[in-house]
């Protein structure tokens, strides 16, 4: 028996290729399910996320991977894109992945959660047994050994999470009255990353409700129309632009009186859609897509400065493995 792996993922594969390696659950139900009626395999598992497509198994030697998966899945190019790794390498790759080495934003935390989501799954289609249970759990102690020993998951890598750290960073934003102008994705990023906060006062300020209504039912944030914007700016702290304007939605002129408490402008418009001139106004500081882009940088920096610690901590976790296997097969 041993340990194999074969993947496709977003380094080795062009987007219009990968958006077709998608299997929803019902698909990955109907693939393991056909692993439990092959005699070779007895464990198997499936990670499929917005950036790779992965199958683990545990099988016998002479099983071919390469033809279950491609009759399974039935897309030509699987073979063009995929890489296989066998025994330690595939619990190399899996302890890789696991820990967030391979991922697109080197350390997030997602993958983590979907690991074990897929985990789960397996579990409940019967393709989990002795040897992945030992395996998963391996994996998510070493998830958990690369987050706690190094900085590799430290600071924001993408803009609306880089927005609202920086936010935090200038005013005491859980008890902060926030606006958030626009109704798109980077505003129901930025929402998302408020909540996690622990903001509790934001509105979604647009043009009409309609635009905002999901984002308001998701959120359970507060409307505010656009054209009232500048009357109630006197109550805010904090205002995060999110739109698609080609004009400025913040001007000097929107602050219609001296303000009396700090108010935080940070705007992740392209174009711009705060005024420069407003960084004149007392008490008024304004954050520009550029300084985001500045703090990502200096966060991707650090983080892939973190790597040789964290490989070492995975070269550990695969060494205490390769171990206990060793041990395995002189019990056997």
């Amino acid at each position: 028996m041993n340990l194999f792996c074969q993947s496709v993922d977003f380094r080795n594969c062009p987007a219009s290729a990968a958006e077709k390696l998608v299997l929803d659950s019902g698909r990955q139900k109907d693939f393991l399910q056909s692993c439990c009626g092959c005699a070779q395999i007895s464990d198997a598992l499936v990670l499929n996320t917005c950036n790779r497509l992965e199958f683990y198994f545990y099988a016998e030697e002479n099983f071919d991977i390469s033809e279950f998966i491609g009759n399974s899945l039935a897309v030509d190019y699987w073979n063009e894109y995929k890489q296989t790794f066998y025994g330690l390498d595939a619990v190399g790759h899996l302890f890789s992945v696991a820990a967030g080495i391979e991922s697109q934003i080197i350390g997030e935390n997602e993958i983590f959660s979907q690991l074990k989501s897929a985990y789960s799954f397996a579990l409940r289609c019967n393709t989990v047994k002795f040897m992945f249970h030992r395996l998963l759990h391996n994996a998510f102690r070493v998830a958990k050994a690369v987050r706690t020993h190094t900085d590799i998951s430290t600071g924001a890598l993408s803009i609306a999470q880089a927005a609202v750290e920086l936010a935090a960073d200038n005013f005491t934003i859980s008890g902060a009255n926030v606006f958030v102008i626009g109704s798109g994705s980077n505003a129901e990023l930025i929402i998302k990353h408020l909540i996690r906060k622990n903001v509790q006062d934001f509105s979604i300020v647009a043009r009409n409700a309609d635009s905002a209504q999901q984002l308001i039912e998701k959120t359970n944030g507060k409307f505010l129309p656009l054209s009232k914007l500048e009357s109630c700016l006197a109550d805010a702290d904090i205002v995060f632009t999110a739109t698609s304007s080609s004009q400025p939605l913040l001007t000097a002129k929107s602050i219609q009186q001296k303000r009396t408490k700090p108010l935080i402008l940070i705007d992740l418009s392209v174009p711009r859609n705060i005024d420069p001139e407003l960084a004149e106004v007392e008490k008024v500081k304004i954050f520009t897509i550029d300084n985001l882009n500045k703090i990502i940088e200096q966060n991707n920096f650090k983080r892939k400065g973190e790597l040789p610690k964290a490989l070492a901590i995975i070269d550990e976790h695969l060494r205490m493995f390769s171990q206990w296997l060793e041990g395995l097969k002189v019990a056997m």
